[in-house]
């Protein structure tokens, strides 16, 4: 750590005395130990060594920035040059600025050392335990590892934060296969503090495994109706929350005056038993961020409170550029607060509908319309899983889905990252053949 700081310090005082009005830099090492799995059997085991600087330098109300790899003294000479000529070639804005200090933090998140046997035998256990309790179930690539890195953020006014963090990740790809049929791939992911318990166990996975057991055999779906559809926790992620998040809250889209909620802080936006934060100090996310990319420590934050905006997703400089309140970080550790209906309740009180565990499509348009094909899902008919579906379309509107909760389920994801529930929305398109 303290050849971290040392480094850091070099960088503040090159940039100075070239010139720069202010600069913040982040100083790293990183070491990955790392088991690939392939076609079910193990097929690599790797240690990864990483390094990485980050110069972000203002002059003149104009920025510049650089990454590189290396921490030699004619590297980072070079670095700090070439960020001083960003400056100079850049458009002036007043807007950008780092966090003042006095600020100095240090902080250990995690298991920063790894138990290399302990990762092997889980690893060995979870293929054994999917071989025997998810027979059709094929583990084409599974990546499991143990990632620790070492950081130093350091700014001009004052700044400093020392991070130590660790953490254990598993990732699996896979499918279902009975003799020369199979389902569509799938894929789970999950971060850990510690290898106390199988990994089976953790998060969704086991729910995840049997639900692809039941895609090998599909139907299409016959004709065209407009009723609910539930998102499973990761298609909610990737289709309505980044969609909301990103079109609508973001620097870019309150800046350029596209969000179609630039206008609607303090108003209603979403059903009253939807409540949506950004939960970085929760016990949930395993390594959860300290501190945003401008140097302000980073706190948890709402953003919708039973269906209302209480909050937009602003950085200091789009807080600068629009008048507007620097939201308490500018991480994606997400919090949807959970409902009292479990997912099989839910499912009971639908009539026809249908439960998407994966969807593939476009990105939303600016105001949130989208369209695309429901993967990995079920037909929902008189309140049972009637079987699964292939060639499915669903089209709708994130923000008019945000007003039309039907249930928000108690069964919720903690993979590490997120803490999600399913959510069951109405009114949306569902096109088959």
């Amino acid at each position: 750590m303290d050849m971290l700081v040392k480094t850091a310090e070099k960088i503040l005082a090159l940039a100075r005395a070239r010139g720069a009005d202010s600069v913040q830099c982040y100083v790293s090492e990183s070491e990955k130990r790392e088991f690939n799995v392939d076609g079910g059997s193990f097929s690599l085991m790797r240690t990864l060594f990483d390094r990485g600087v980050a110069v972000t330098v203002l002059k003149n109300n104009c920025k510049g920035s650089i990454h590189i790899n290396r921490f030699d003294d004619s590297a980072i000479s070079e670095a700090v040059s070439q960020c001083i000529a960003s400056c100079e070639s850049a458009l002036p804005d007043p807007a950008w600025q780092f966090a003042d200090g006095p600020v100095d933090e240090s902080y250990v998140d995690g298991e920063p050392e790894c138990d290399t046997d302990a990762l092997f035998e889980r690893t060995r256990e979870l293929m054994q335990d999917i071989s025997q309790r998810h027979p059709l179930i094929l583990v084409e690539q599974m990546i499991t590892e143990h990632d620790c890195e070492r950081c130093v953020y350091m700014n001009s006014n004052g700044v400093t934060y020392r991070t130590v963090t660790g953490l254990y990740c598993f990732d699996l790809m896979y499918s279902a296969h009975r003799g020369e049929k199979s389902s569509s791939f799938y894929g789970s992911g999950l971060i850990l503090k510690s290898l106390d318990r199988p990994i089976i166990e953790c998060a969704l996975l086991e729910r995840d495994l049997s639900d692809i057991e039941k895609q090998i055999d599909t139907e299409p779906l016959r004709g065209k109706f407009v009723g609910p559809v539930i998102l499973a926790p990761g298609v909610l992620q990737e289709l309505v929350l980044s969609t909301a998040i990103g079109n609508f809250l973001s620097d870019i889209s309150l800046i350029d005056g596209t969000s179609i909620w630039k206008d609607s802080l303090g108003s209603l936006v979403a059903d009253g038993t939807f409540s949506l934060s950004v939960t970085p100090r929760s016990e949930d996310m395993i390594v959860g961020q300290r501190y945003t990319g401008e140097g302000y420590p980073a706190e948890d934050y709402e953003i919708i409170k039973n269906g209302r905006l209480v909050s937009f997703a602003l950085s200091q400089y789009g807080a600068n550029k629009t008048g507007g309140k620097r939201a308490g970080t500018d991480s994606t550790e997400l919090t949807v607060a959970p409902g009292s209906p479990c997912l099989d309740e839910i499912i009971r009180g639908i009539e026809r509908g249908v439960l998407v565990m994966r969807f593939s499509g476009g990105s939303p348009s600016t105001g949130g319309d989208f369209s695309g094909v429901a993967k990995n899902s079920f037909l929902i008919e008189n309140g049972r899983i009637k079987c699964a579906l292939s060639e499915t379309m669903i089209s709708g509107c994130v923000a008019d889905m945000l007003k039309n909760i039907r249930a928000v389920s108690s069964d919720v994801l903690k993979d590490g990252s997120v803490s999600l529930p399913y959510i069951a929305f109405d009114g949306l398109t569902v096109s088959g053949k």
